[in-house]
């Protein structure tokens, strides 16, 4: 199925001050593997929950889900993948087994059922989930997620330059090797400390639409902040993180039988259509929602918009507690 969406709410930006004052609410969770897991929680307290999983970058731009959560009665835990930020880089970690960590994680709250929203680099681990865990899933949320797909010369063709040196380069090479060139954005996030200069590191990747976007002084800082704390203890973890999505997955995604709904921005560069369009060709009950004219961060900075979509699709106003 494919529909469109309007796309005329406001945005749900949020300050340095607010910005910082969340970062501080880290909390941790020791994974079966025996290693430690950071996350923080956003939005209702007592809303519905939504597992958030990040894009190759830190757990800072969930946030922005923090003030639609509120509004629409959603309960936000954004867990931080090994190696990234403060949680611990466990070496050969796999994207099954950090499924299956998430639904340790809901345990420990005593959450039945959980839902579970990926953007960008996410699409692994959401889709494993999807895939390893849909009986703890109430819904699964696609905001333009990175597919299978960065092995194939005529798909990646449709990435912004930058995206698709990467993608080549995460293919191919071993870790220790990708480490050098993934570890230039580590380096480049500490030279630069104006988060408008910062921002200029996306051009490649960035539409219209998200080029006006990245005008905000808000939208830049958390950037410049996700970056910062994706790098926090070094490249090796960040390098893995990003080589999940390059590389095999370990499962079939035409293999997934639970309902997805996917957001996609007609105009996004970083995740283009295409990749959307595949999953909705590929899993067996998919629903592709365009929004015209849109890049990729419309679906963060446009959380309200997102949210009341989720929240009308899935809990048609009654939310589960």
């Amino acid at each position: 199925m494919q529909e469109s969406i309007d796309n005329n709410e406001g945005l749900s930006i949020l300050s340095q001050n607010e910005i910082e004052a969340l970062e501080k609410e880290v909390q941790f969770h020791t994974t079966r593997q025996g290693t430690k897991l950071a996350f923080h929680e956003y939005g209702d307290p007592q809303g519905s929950p939504l597992f958030f999983y990040h894009g190759t970058g830190s757990h800072v731009h969930g946030m922005l889900l923090h003030k639609p959560g509120r509004k629409h009665g959603f309960r936000i835990i954004a867990p931080d993948r090994p190696g990234v930020a403060q949680s611990d880089f466990r070496p050969g970690w796999t994207i099954l087994e950090y499924a299956q960590n998430m639904a340790d994680l809901a345990d420990e709250f005593g959450i039945s059922t959980f839902g579970a929203i990926g953007i960008s680099g996410g699409g692994p681990t959401l889709m494993a989930s999807a895939f390893a865990i849909p009986d703890r899933l109430s819904c699964v949320v696609d905001l333009a997620c990175a597919m299978p797909l960065y092995q194939d010369p005529e798909m990646i063709k449709h990435l912004g330059a930058m995206d698709r040196l990467y993608a080549e380069l995460g293919s191919h090479l071993p870790l220790p090797l990708f480490e050098i060139p993934f570890s230039i954005l580590g380096i480049m996030q500490k030279v630069m400390k104006s988060p408008k200069s910062f921002a200029k590191m996306f051009d490649s990747s960035l539409c219209p639409a998200d080029k006006e976007l990245f005008k905000l002084p808000e939208l830049q800082y958390l950037f410049m902040r996700d970056f910062q704390e994706l790098f926090r203890h070094g490249a090796e973890g960040p390098a893995y993180d990003a080589q999940t999505v390059y590389k095999e997955w370990g499962f079939n995604l035409a293999d997934i039988d639970i309902h997805i709904e996917v957001f996609q921005g007609t105009a996004d560069i970083f995740i283009p259509q295409q990749f959307s369009e595949y999953l909705a060709h590929t899993a067996k009950d998919v629903r592709l929602n365009l929004i015209e004219g849109q890049g990729h961060f419309y679906h963060l900075a446009y959380g309200d918009q997102i949210l009341k979509n989720v929240k009308d699709r899935f809990f048609q106003n009654t939310l589960i507690n």
